[in-house]
C-alpha cells in the first residue's frame, strides 16, 4: 500500500478539522475518500474536454477512467452533441457505430442506407 502526503493551508486544516468533529470520521478515511472522489471528477471532466477537443471516444473514456458506453451515457446527460452532420438515420446510426466501435451496429446502419436507395 502505498502512502502519499499532502499539505493544507491553515484554512483547509481548520476545514477539515471542523468536518471531523462534527461527522466523527477519522481523518485518514475522509482524506482519503475525497481524494478518490476528486480523482474520479477530475478524470471525467479531463475524459469530457478531450472529447470535446477531438479526441476518440475511446481514449477520452480511457482518461475518464469509464468504458465508452459509461461515456456516451454521461456525455448524453450533459447535453453534448455526439452526432454531428447529416440527419438521415443510417448515417446517424453509421456515426454511432463508429463511435462506439461496434461492427454489427456499423453494418446494420449500412444495409439501412442500401435499402433507402
Amino acid at each position: 500500500m502505498a502512502t502519499k502526503s499532502i499539505r493544507l493551508t491553515e484554512e483547509e486544516a481548520a476545514e477539515l478539522r471542523e468536518y471531523l468533529a462534527v461527522t466523527g470520521e477519522v481523518e485518514a478515511v475522509a482524506l482519503k475518500r475525497a481524494a478518490l472522489r476528486g480523482l474520479r471528477d477530475l478524470r471525467l471532466e479531463q475524459g469530457i474536454l478531450a472529447y470535446l477537443d477531438g479526441r476518440g471516444s475511446a481514449e477520452a473514456a480511457r482518461i475518464a477512467g469509464l468504458s465508452r458506453a459509461e461515456l456516451i451515457q454521461v456525455l448524453i446527460e450533459k447535453g453534448i452533441t455526439l452526432l454531428e452532420g447529416p440527419s438521415t438515420l443510417g448515417a446517424e446510426l453509421e456515426a454511432l457505430a463508429e463511435a462506439l466501435g461496434n461492427d454489427r451496429l456499423a453494418g446494420a446502419a449500412r444495409e439501412l442506407g442500401d435499402a433507402g436507395r
